[in-house]
C-alpha cells in the first residue's frame, strides 16, 4: 500500500494526465535567469533556490493599483514559485525554493497543460528515499508532506484527529473539493512528542488489514477539474 496518482488527483485536486515536468537544471546562471523571470536579482543564496525571505521581502504584497501587466505578471510568478517550494516541492532545509520551476510559467496557458500531479508525487517518492538513507538527527523530510498527512488520515486509524466529516455543499456544479476539504476542521491530539512517537509506533506494529480505510470515489471529476 502506498501513496498513488489517484490519492494526488483526490487529495491535491491536482492534475495527473499532460505533459511531463521537466527542464533545465543547469545551475550556471541561476541569478540572472530569476531575475529575468520575476526581475529582482536573488542576493546570495544557495545554488539550489530562491530564499523565502527574500521572495516575501521582494514580493510579500501584491502589485499597487494600476500596476503594468508586467510587473503582475512577474508578482505572480513569484507567488507560484513559493507555493511551490513550500507545498509541492519543498526540500529538506524548507528555506527555500528551486528556480527550476520559473521557465515552466513563461507561458501561462502552458503551464496549466503539466502533469503537476504526477510531478509532486515522484518528488515525493525522491525525498522519502532520501530520508530513509539520513542518519543526521536533525534531518527533515522534503517532499509535499501535506500529502502524506491527509492519505494517511484517510487510511490509517493511527494519529488521526478527530474531524466534522459534514456532507458537502456544492453551491455551484463546478465547485468540487478535494478530499483534503473533509480535514479543514480537525482537532489535534497534543502531548510530548516522545511518547507520542512510541505510541504511534505500537499502533503501526499493530495494524491489521481489516482497519485499513479504503476510499471509493469516482476519480473522473478529479481528473478534468
Amino acid at each position: 500500500m502506498t501513496i498513488t496518482l489517484q490519492d494526488v488527483a483526490m487529495i491535491l485536486g491536482l492534475p495527473i494526465v499532460g505533459h511531463p515536468v521537466t527542464g533545465n537544471v543547469e545551475s550556471a546562471g541561476w541569478r540572472e535567469r530569476v531575475e529575468e523571470y520575476l526581475g529582482a536579482l536573488p542576493d546570495g543564496g544557495k545554488t539550489n533556490g530562491v530564499s523565502f525571505v527574500w521572495l516575501r521581502h521582494h514580493f510579500g504584497e501584491p502589485p499597487a493599483a494600476g500596476a503594468d501587466d508586467l510587473t503582475v505578471e512577474r508578482a505572480a510568478r513569484a507567488y507560484v514559485l513559493y507555493v511551490l517550494g513550500s507545498t509541492l516541492f519543498p526540500d529538506g532545509t524548507g528555506d527555500n525554493a528551486s528556480w527550476m520551476w520559473l521557465p515552466l510559467f513563461e507561458d501561462w496557458d502552458q503551464a496549466g497543460q503539466y502533469s503537476w500531479g504526477s510531478a509532486a508525487l515522484a518528488f515525493l517518492y525522491r525525498q522519502l528515499c532520501e530520508a530513509c538513507r539520513r542518519i543526521n538527527p536533525g534531518s527533515n523530510l522534503g517532499g509535499c508532506v501535506l500529502l502524506v498527512q491527509v492519505w494517511m488520515w484517510e487510511r490509517l486509524p493511527v494519529g488521526r484527529p478527530s474531524s466534522a466529516r459534514n456532507p458537502w455543499v456544492f453551491e455551484e456544479e463546478d465547485r468540487r473539493p478535494t478530499v483534503a476539504h473533509l480535514w479543514e476542521r480537525v482537532s489535534e491530539k497534543n502531548g510530548k512528542s516522545e511518547i507520542l512517537y512510541e505510541h504511534y509506533t505500537h499502533e503501526m506494529d499493530l495494524l491489521q488489514p481489516s482497519m485499513i480505510t479504503i476510499i471509493a470515489i469516482n476519480l473522473s471529476k478529479f481528473i478534468h477539474s
